[in-house]
């Protein structure tokens, strides 16, 4: 299948590209730098489109880098919102086979005792706005008949990017603990799970609607603290207390400190399997397996 993929150098699309072109697919990338097959200009993504059986959007500035400045937020709903928008409505007219969409699990706000799955309501702060903006922007594929699927994606573990990261030089060197309370959820997922998942619905022609892309046990902070020093032989008590989390991230502190517990019902009933289900395993395989050592 030629696979017409946004974000392809991102953090998720950088593995995303060759998890797809192992599976005997053909990526075409979609990228304002030079060397893509096609730009963000119309007549190129309509000719990407129109040249490609499927279309896999992930394109979207990082939602946790920078302080949600109200020319931020913009930032975040323009490069989002109007980029799905635009490939709605060219799959609407080329009628590809799929149209799978990015989304993130912040559509369901916030909470330390609520369990989430893809039948719980929309939150109502701005990250459930924006994700429910998001995907409501995919609206003209799914009207048109095409088969659209919208992940909704957790924390992606992988230490050369996001959260783990950040995390990984302050637990190597002994200064690590959970954020905040300890308490609030992580809704986590290994990065080649993500990427087998976003593979599992591009090939599956019965897939379609939302997905929870998070590993099926999520963890609170606590745990995951204890868990990683653990895999790390390094000691993992040093909270960093929410005020601080304010004074660094702004906004951001709120939701990284109440978290989300949420559970992928659909992809498992679906028939997808996940090779991390736990986090310790998850761990493992990232930090001891494939770097050969956890120091």
């Amino acid at each position: 299948m030629k696979i017409l993929l946004t974000g392809a150098t991102g953090f998720v699309g950088s593995r995303l590209k060759p998890t797809l072109e192992s599976a005997g697919h053909v990526v075409r990338v979609v990228s304002r730098r030079a060397g893509a097959d096609f730009d963000w200009s119309d007549a190129s993504l309509a000719r990407g489109v129109r040249e490609t059986d499927a279309i896999v959007h992930l394109a979207g500035e990082n939602v946790f880098d920078k302080r949600w400045t109200p020319a931020r937020k913009e930032l975040l709903r323009s490069s989002r919102i109007d980029t799905t928008k635009k490939l709605a409505a060219l799959a609407a007219a080329r009628k590809p086979a799929c149209f799978v969409c990015a989304s993130a699990i912040g559509w369901y706000g916030t909470s330390e005792t609520k369990v989430f799955d893809e039948s719980s309501p929309r939150g109502s702060d701005f990250l459930a706005d924006l994700c429910g903006d998001w995907e409501d922007a995919t609206e003209a594929a799914s009207e048109a008949g095409v088969r659209t699927c919208r992940v909704r994606v957790g924390v992606v573990l992988d230490p050369a990017g996001g959260a783990l990261a950040k995390m990984l030089p302050i637990f190597r060197i002994g200064l690590g603990g959970p954020l905040a309370s300890g308490r609030q959820w992580v809704s986590w997922v290994h990065l080649d799970d993500l990427c087998r998942l976003f593979q599992f619905l591009v090939e599956n022609d019965r897939a379609r609607g939302v997905f929870d892309g998070t590993a099926p046990n999520p963890v609170t902070m606590n745990e995951l603290a204890r868990t990683l020093g653990r895999v790390l032989h390094r000691p993992s008590l040093l909270p960093v207390p929410e005020f601080m989390l304010r004074l660094t991230v702004g906004e951001v502190a709120g939701v990284l400190a109440t978290g989300q517990r949420v559970l992928p019902r659909r992809a498992q009933e679906a028939g997808f399997r996940f090779e991390h289900p736990e986090l310790e395993g998850a761990l493992r395989a990232l930090l001891v397996h494939r770097e050969g050592s956890p120091s």
